[in-house]
This record gives C-alpha cells, sequence and structure tokens, in this order.
C-alpha cells in the first residue's frame, strides 16, 4: 500500500485498492480477505462504508472508473485540428499506458466478466460506455469526414476495436503488438476524411 492511500480516508483508501485488485484480478478473483489486507482496516470499518463486495466495486464504478474513463477519452473539439486526428490522437495514447496494454482496459474487463451475469452491473459500465461513444460521436459528426458515414456505428466500431486490442492475454500483449491491431483502424479513419 502507498504512502499516499495511507493518507486517505477510509471509503477513499478502500476504493483506491478494490479498484486495483479487481483491475488486476478481477471481480471474481479477490475476497473480502484480500481487500481487508490490502487496506490495513479492520472488518467492521469496511463493513461500515460498504455492504458487500458488489457494493465496493459498484462504487469503484461510479467513483474510480467512470471519471478515468471520461478523463482518457477528453476529446476535445479544437477548430485546429481535425476530429479524425484528435480521435487518432487518443487511440494512439493508448500505447503509452502501460497498465493498459499488459491488463486491457478496466471498464471492458468488468465488462466481459461481470455483464453477462449481474444486471447491476451491466447497468453501471452501460453508462459509461454510451457516454464514451457519445464523446466519439460528437468529434466525428464535427470532423471532416464524410457525410454518408454513419458516426453512431463507426464510435462503437473505434470502442470495440481498441478494446479487442487491448483483449490480449498479459503476456501476449505489447506495445508494438497494440499498434500493428490498431494502425489498421487509423487507416480506415484517415480514408475517410474528406
Amino acid at each position: 500500500m502507498g504512502k499516499e492511500q495511507m493518507n486517505q480516508p477510509t471509503r477513499e483508501k478502500i476504493l483506491d485498492v478494490v479498484f486495483e485488485l479487481v483491475y488486476i484480478h478481477g471481480y471474481n478473483g479477490i475476497s473480502m480477505s484480500m481487500i481487508l489486507k490490502e487496506c490495513g482496516i479492520p472488518k467492521g470499518s469496511l463493513y461500515h462504508h460498504f455492504k458487500s463486495k458488489k457494493d465496493m466495486v459498484l462504487a469503484v464504478i461510479q467513483e474510480r472508473l467512470s471519471p478515468r474513463m471520461d478523463e482518457f477519452y477528453a476529446l476535445d473539439v479544437r477548430d485546429d485540428k481535425d476530429g479524425i486526428d484528435t480521435i487518432i490522437e487518443s487511440i494512439l495514447k493508448v500505447a503509452q499506458k502501460e497498465n493498459l496494454l499488459i491488463y486491457g482496459c478496466p471498464l471492458n474487463r468488468l465488462n466481459q466478466e461481470m455483464s453477462p451475469i449481474d444486471r447491476d452491473f451491466e447497468n453501471a459500465i452501460n453508462i459509461i460506455y454510451k457516454n464514451i461513444k457519445i464523446k466519439i460521436k460528437k468529434v466525428l459528426d464535427l470532423s471532416s469526414i464524410q457525410q454518408s458515414i454513419d458516426t453512431d456505428s463507426l464510435s462503437s466500431y473505434i470502442i470495440t476495436t481498441v478494446w479487442g486490442a487491448l483483449s490480449l492475454s498479459p503476456s501476449n500483449s505489447s506495445q508494438e503488438q497494440y499498434l500493428s491491431s490498431v494502425q489498421h483502424l487509423i487507416n480506415y479513419l484517415q480514408s475517410l476524411k474528406n
């Protein structure tokens, strides 16, 4: 546990620890005892803030994962840059994030593991996914893209392609592998410019 986590209020520390544990091990790969050990707090403190592991992870989705996705997909429309270039820049930015290359997209990991079996997780994850899709669509709509292109489905295609490129096992993931996979998407996006 880092020094920063030791000085945090208990609830915030729990959320940070649970985010890291779920990201690396998955929801089903962590236990309450693992969380307690990593947080270094008594069981009563944990249950004072959360009723269950599920409640903790749902809070992590809303309070840790959603803001991180908002920050990562901060696709600002600028007058001096075409929207396609903004999206390509964001796709390439992933290659600079070691954890994303090793463990994949935390939202997609939880989606794959929990959405098929738990409606609460599916709903929480879908809210974030839809928000990302709206942001990408907005940038595409304001870009020099060909008018005949369905920007709604293209937005989904961009997200799923990036998530797919990040979905390989850690031993098969690398910056080179990711860049090679997304190069086809980048070429396609560049071809759509007027």
